[in-house]
């Protein structure tokens, strides 16, 4: 049985069966290529995490029609969860500042001073308003074809070239172009419905 029909078998089965466990451990190596980098040293097990997530929502969501080989649908997935997840955690880092004391030992005029900081650097309306934005964007993104989903992804956030993408789907560049566009055509139309409208 190749990968692609067991796949597809883990798709029928109840939850924890053969199939599934099966695609599982054939990809324990490629979770923990990712997740083992060096710059996710102190999240390395949420990274697992996230890398077993993206494999198990991998086989829910693969559809053999559209073509794409599972081995790198999965690693794509995988790799820009634990991307994503890093991205995440480092915006969590920056936002971080630690209470400097001062050299005073003043601690309330310290802590005044910290907020203030804090408040002069963060619009939280707009934090907010992109997390959600954000959000929306990856529900709408999920429920497009995977070819457009993969021309979109490694196109725009990530730093595939056209042609990178054309010969991983086996189509032309252009061919990869006219997913894209289609993709984000869908992408706006959907989004609009929320009153959610993004400049591409």
């Amino acid at each position: 049985m190749n990968l692609e029909q067991l796949v597809i078998k883990a798709q029928t089965e109840r939850a924890g069966g053969a199939a599934f466990a099966e695609v599982c451990q054939r990809f324990t190596g490629l979770v923990k290529k990712y997740a083992n980098q060096p710059h996710l040293k102190g999240i390395k097990e949420d990274a697992i995490a996230e890398g077993w997530l993206a494999v198990a929502a991998a086989v829910q969501s693969y559809d053999q029609t559209a073509g794409v080989r599972f081995a790198g649908y999965v690693e794509s997935r995988v790799k820009y969860a634990v991307w994503n997840l890093f991205k995440r955690e480092r915006r969590r880092w920056q936002q971080e500042m630690p209470l400097d004391r001062g050299s005073t030992g003043d601690e309330e005029k310290a802590a005044l001073s910290w907020l203030e900081t804090l408040a002069a650097a963060c619009d939280v309306e707009t934090e907010v308003e992109a997390r959600l934005t954000t959000a929306a964007v990856c529900e709408v993104l999920a429920t497009l074809p995977a070819k457009q989903q993969i021309a979109i992804v490694k196109t725009m956030l990530g730093e595939a070239r056209l042609a990178d993408v054309a010969a991983e789907l086996g189509v032309s560049p252009q061919a990869v172009y006219s997913l894209r566009q289609r993709g984000l055509a869908r992408l706006k139309k959907e989004l609009r419905k929320n009153s959610i409208y993004l400049s591409i």
